[in-house]
């Protein structure tokens, strides 16, 4: 009863294309249904929805804040529901003494927090862009359990979505201040692909763990494997620390008699809800280090903007290779683990080649 196929005015940009497999599996959808194979379309739909395609942000365009239009999506969804928020309701109930009903204009009502909070998708590559960085809007999760009187017994907290997934965080991490019902991204109204009317924000989780266009949270006190994690992925959706160069670009090409100034070397590094006190680039694989300038020091919650300058002494193939500290002090896993399953780790590295 939330779905709406209405238009949605300004907003309709805000919608690009899935790539890959979705994008192919939705069009043989349509030539499905236009030949009268509804078999056909039921089948492929099915199939589309374990696809974990998405739209990257990342290389020379990469800003401090990731315009909405622009911010990474991953969905299991062939069609991603429009909800409306007039008919929309949020149901916390479970272990809880006052099980409560919320509209949407409700939640609007409750004092609300700003901050701005990275996500990053489980599957994203040592060298991808599936990780962006906005500022978000919305209602402290405590301040709604703390209305719904949580039970002692309760440890977890599942959030359902309208589109039928699922996921869920200790209660310890729910209660915690950053741990948002979000309803606004970049001082806009929460994009339909990335939520509407309501998201969570859960600072140093994975984006599997915040959820899209919420419609229940529950208290339970076991856990409840979510969507991704019933078809293998996790166990651990805690965020490790990752960095990336996103300038030069792979195998880029230099000649020192035409370098008039310095190779400018800039990416971003990321500490889940940590922050980065420190980011290094070594110019020889990783015998020696140089710190580089954190230009936009996101805070505890975001990426860090990092840059440096590079005048190669003579020609020749370097390897580029970039680490980040988090503000726990702890040094970016130098072990390269392509598990995607559970989140990679490794350091980011580039060749460039300079000639005479």
């Amino acid at each position: 009863q939330f779905l709406t196929t209405r238009k949605v005015g300004k907003h309709d940009y805000e919608f690009t294309p899935a790539i890959g497999r979705r994008a192919f599996v939705l069009g043989a959808i349509g030539v499905a249904v236009a030949g009268g194979g509804v078999a056909v379309a039921r089948k492929l739909y099915r199939a589309a929805a374990f696809s974990y395609d998405g739209t990257q942000y990342k290389g020379r365009i990469v800003e401090p804040i990731t315009p909405n239009e622009l911010f990474y999506c991953v969905t299991k969804n062939v069609i991603d529901p429009k909800v409306n928020a007039d008919l929309w309701h949020l149901e916390v109930n479970g272990l809880v003494q006052n099980p409560a009903t919320w509209r949407f204009q409700d939640v609007v009502g409750l004092p609300s927090r700003e901050q701005q909070t990275t996500l990053m998708c489980i599957s994203n590559g040592i060298d991808a862009g599936l990780i962006s960085n906005a500022i978000w809007k919305g209602v402290p999760l405590r301040d709604l359990l703390e209305r719904a009187a949580p039970l002692s017994n309760a440890a977890r907290v599942r959030f359902y979505g309208v589109d039928n997934y699922t996921d869920t965080v200790p209660l310890e991490k729910a209660m915690e201040p950053t741990t948002l019902l979000a309803y606004r991204m970049n001082g806009v109204r929460l994009p339909h692909r990335h939520g509407y009317p309501l998201r969570a924000i859960v600072p140093g989780y994975f984006g599997e763990k915040h959820v899209k266009w919420l419609t229940r949270i529950e208290l339970t006190d076991a856990d409840a494997k979510g969507f991704y994690e019933t078809q293998g992925w996790g166990p651990d959706f805690i965020t490790p620390t990752r960095s990336r160069i996103d300038v030069p670009d792979y195998d880029s090409r230099f000649s020192m008699s035409e370098l008039q100034q310095p190779i400018e070397v800039k990416g971003i590094a990321y500490g889940g809800d940590r922050g980065i006190s420190r980011v290094e680039l070594s110019f020889d694989d990783g015998k020696s280090w140089r710190d580089t300038e954190i230009y936009y020091p996101g805070g505890d919650l975001a990426w860090s903007l990092w840059k440096t300058e590079w005048k190669p002494e003579t020609a020749g193939d370097y390897l580029l290779v970039v680490r980040a500290t988090d503000g726990e002090d702890d040094v970016q896993e130098f072990e390269e683990d392509r598990g995607w399953f559970s989140g990679v780790t490794g350091l980011h590295k580039i060749v460039v080649h300079v000639t005479v």
